[in-house]
């Protein structure tokens, strides 16, 4: 058993260099002499313990300084003395190191539960590198010395010396880092957010949104609507906007499959479970090659494993949802969990129709009438991980959610009686199985299966009568269908990486599968169905030309087997970092998208969306070009960032649906932009301001004067000019007080008359209260937040529903977003 001593000495090296040192021992061990000059004399020093015990030592004699001392009882042992940042390193002589390449395989995990943690970050010998999905790392020297400095999201950061070792474990807590060698404590952690990893980049860890304001059963979306470039004054949880991207261009994915989105009316539920969340990493734009299939941003969601070590509970209660996770260990090494929501009471005011609220944001002038939906939610989460004997990590990963939205209402507005209904269901499921392995060479090799899909179901009608004969003035009765799938196999291979280059290969397969149904009858006449399978392959190779300058470029390659067309994307990335609080970064590439979230637009501007899988002609596939550049600074727990991005987006799909039919309009798109953080944390208190300044626009033909084709860019639905966000998380004593401010200027998704009041501005204001309580057997946390404390009426993106009337005017029917909304929860933890 190998085990490296720290101990600290004085801070210069001189005044004990040149300390007398009296050396006396008799047949003593020498691992035991070594240990009494380094407490006598405070010596800083790292060495094998095990492997000096193996040699002893007899000498009397007295010498000028510490190392001639230690040089005089290491004399004709196979043992070596080397003085690195004051420190004496005892090692083995090396043998033919040119020739000789020593490894540094290990795992990260957490100490307390096993868990592993997720794309660690790691600085080996001043070379940056990150972990894969199951905390794995492996590293590639001919010096026999490591460097090693872990550091994960929230944990505390752990920086040590290290010979080679093929089987290191690295278990970080709160407050002490253990390891087989190791026992250190440390009073430095990390960051609860880490952005600039790369060119658009944020990564949050599972604790981080827990108590912002906001529901429980989605502290994910809490926390990422606070961040820049991910747009929060559309209060769309499933469905990011992110620097401009369209709806469907950003994938979301949990344990490597899709996560398409249930309905969620608002953003009190996400799609994903907190209770299974252990780590977020997501990508705004400009990411490498192992991504694909999206123009827009991906958030990719990696799922809790389960203790191996005992049992564990969680339920989280409050006045809308329950919901609870359970874990178990099984067999030695494996580890189950299921977890479950449900909404126990109408989450909205059901069938309630009320006239808008007046505000300081004039929606009154734009909105007729509010409607409040019935709305029911429900997933289970079920997830069976392990580890082999060999050390081999697997898991299997389970998911499904429905959620049913029905609304109706019978109102009289301008001499109209006016009666309506919509009615939704939406079903998701998903199921993944992976397998990791690390090879004795090093290199870390994983497999991926994965299915998931997402069946929709929607029915809408409405009926006209005059109010004083009760004469029929116009009526729909429409019913929607869209279903859309995708199976997966994807396989990485990663060599080890070396203080010049690293090598990530890969390649996989996925399918696609759409269907459509529309009709103002009978949905079963009119059916499309659309299929595309897809090869692909990627390999990104990573120069360090220097500690501080890294170059990464790669390529990836999807071969369209349905259409039978190749489709290349190369990409390139740059990070150079001038010292070790400042960096920069860059990055761009070329994107494709195989299936599309088109918009389907009525003759009253109403937009409804629908998943497609694109067939090269009606629906094409999309293009992406990112242009990305950003900088951070991080210094005593102040961190600035800022992030220049512009995209531009081709063949983008959106269907005109009238009393003639359907009719296909295909674009494109541009966005431009410039994202601000500023965060400082200070003890146990942290705050940030988060500002955002862009401009989306998009350009479809449309009829001018005289039939005349007009092709300009025009402002886009979800384009937004200025959204400005602050956050505030105040720990006192074991109280946690937390408030939030969103504020954006408005979106161009009004049909008015009037075009300069098109912009109808967003505020949001939230706060919270959560009083923590820690047993010895269990955990308890109590509070209130208060969503929407104003109670500002706002608007969501294309949340706005047109009734003609005849009379060459619309009435508006409008579906609430967040009005104010206390919810009192309760959290138990055993």
């Amino acid at each position: 058993m190998i085990a490296i001593l720290w101990i600290l000495a004085l801070p210069i090296k001189q005044i004990f260099a040149q300390q007398a040192i009296a050396v006396h021992a008799q047949n003593q061990p020498l691992n035991k002499v070594i240990t009494n000059l380094r407490d006598y004399y405070k010596i800083k020093l790292s060495f094998n313990d095990d492997k000096l015990a193996l040699y002893k030592v007899n000498v009397n004699a007295n010498f000028n300084n510490a190392e001639e001392a230690l040089k005089f009882l290491l004399k004709d042992l196979p043992l070596t003395l080397e003085l690195v940042n004051d420190v004496f390193i005892i090692s083995s002589k090396k043998v033919n190191h040119n020739a000789q390449k020593l490894l540094l395989i290990g795992q990260v995990s957490d100490a307390e539960s096993g868990e592993s943690l997720p794309f660690s970050n790691i600085l080996i010998n001043n070379y940056p590198l990150t972990t894969d999905l199951k905390g794995n790392f492996s590293y590639s020297s001919t010096d026999s010395i490591f460097r090693l400095q872990v550091s994960y999201l929230g944990y505390y950061k752990l920086d040590t010396l290290l010979q080679a070792n093929s089987n290191l474990k690295i278990a970080l807590r709160q407050s002490t880092f253990v390891m087989p060698e190791i026992v250190l404590t440390s009073t430095q952690t990390e960051i609860a957010t880490l952005t600039n990893t790369s060119s658009g980049n944020i990564r949050v860890n599972q604790n981080v949104g827990e108590d912002l304001p906001g529901s429980s059963d989605n502290s994910v979306y809490n926390f990422l609507r606070l961040q820049p470039g991910i747009l929060a004054s559309g209060e769309q949880a499933n469905d990011l906007i992110i620097w401009g991207s369209y709806r469907g261009h950003t994938k979301v994915s949990f344990d490597g499959f899709t996560i398409f989105g249930v309905k969620n009316f608002n953003d009190n539920i996400g799609a994903v479970n907190p209770l299974m969340t252990k780590d977020l990493n997501i990508k705004k734009g400009g990411y490498g090659v192992e991504q694909g299939d999206r123009v827009g941003g991906i958030v990719d969601i990696t799922g809790i494993e389960g203790s191996v070590l005992k049992p564990s509970l969680k339920i989280g209660l409050n006045n809308l949802t329950l919901n609870a996770e359970a874990s178990t260990p099984l067999f030695k090494n494996t580890a189950l969990v299921i977890a479950g929501r449900q909404t126990y009471f109408n989450l909205y005011n059901s069938y309630s129709v009320s006239p808008p609220r007046n505000n300081r944001n004039g929606l009154r002038d734009v909105v007729d009438l509010n409607i409040t939906p019935d709305y029911v939610f429900k997933d289970i989460n079920l997830k069976f991980s392990g580890k082999s004997i060999k050390g081999d990590s697997y898991f299997i990963s389970l998911f499904s959610g429905a959620d049913e939205l029905n609304s109706s209402y019978n109102t009289s507005q301008r001499n109209l009686n006016i009666n309506g209904s919509k009615d939704e269901e939406n079903q998701q499921y998903g199921a993944s199985a992976f397998y990791n392995k690390v090879w004795r060479n090093g290199t870390i090799s994983s497999l991926t299966i994965a299915s998931s899909g997402l069946d929709n179901a929607e029915a809408k009608s409405t009926s006209l009568t005059q109010q004083n004969n009760g004469a029929f003035v116009s009526g729909t009765d429409q019913q929607f269908g869209n279903e859309i799938t995708e199976q997966s196999v994807k396989f990485t291979h990663q060599l080890p990486v070396t203080s010049t280059k690293s090598h990530l290969l890969g390649f996989g397969y996925i399918e696609n599968r759409s269907m459509l149904s529309y009709d103002d009858v009978n949905p079963s006449q009119t059916n499309r169905t659309h299929d595309n399978k897809r090869w692909y392959a990627f390999s990104e190779h990573t120069l360090y030309l220097s500690q501080k300058f890294k170059f990464v470029p790669g390529l990836r390659t999807d071969y369209d087997a349905t259409q039978q067309e190749w489709y290349f994307q190369p990409r390139l990335s740059t990070t150079y970092r001038f010292n070790p609080h400042f960096k920069m970064t860059a990055s761009w590439g070329l994107y494709h998208q195989f299936i599309a979230y088109n918009g389907v637009v009525d003759t009253e501007g109403n937009f409804r969306y629908q998943w497609t899988v694109s067939d090269g002609n009606t629906v094409p596939v999309y293009h992406a070009q990112h242009w990305v550049a950003g900088a951070a600074y991080e210094k005593n727990k102040f961190f600035f960032n800022v992030d220049v991005y512009h995209k531009t987006t081709d063949n983008i799909t959106r269907f005109v649906q009238n009393a003639q039919g359907r009719r296909t309009l295909i674009g494109n798109g541009r966005s431009t932009g410039i994202d601000f953080l500023i965060k400082k944390e200070f003890k146990k208190h942290s705050a940030w301001v988060a500002y955002s300044l862009s401009k989306t626009e998009e350009r479809f033909p449309r009829r001018g004067v005289n039939n005349i084709i007009i092709y300009n860019y025009e402002r886009a639905p979800q384009d937004q000019t200025h959204e400005f966000k602050f956050a505030g998380l105040f720990n006192i004593y074991k109280f946690y007080l937390s408030a939030n401010y969103v504020y954006g200027s408005g979106f161009k998704s009004l049909s008015l008359n009037n075009t300069d009041e098109d912009d109808v501005p967003y505020n949001r204001f939230d706060t919270a209260i959560t009083y923590k309580f820690k047993a010895r057997k269990y955990n308890l946390d109590a509070g209130v937040s208060l969503i929407n404390v104003f109670n500002t009426q706002n608007l969501r993106v294309g949340n706005l529903d047109r009734i003609s009337t005849g009379q060459l005017n619309t009435i508006n029917i409008y579906a609430n977003t967040v009005p104010f909304t206390p919810t009192i929860f309760l959290k138990l933890a055993l």
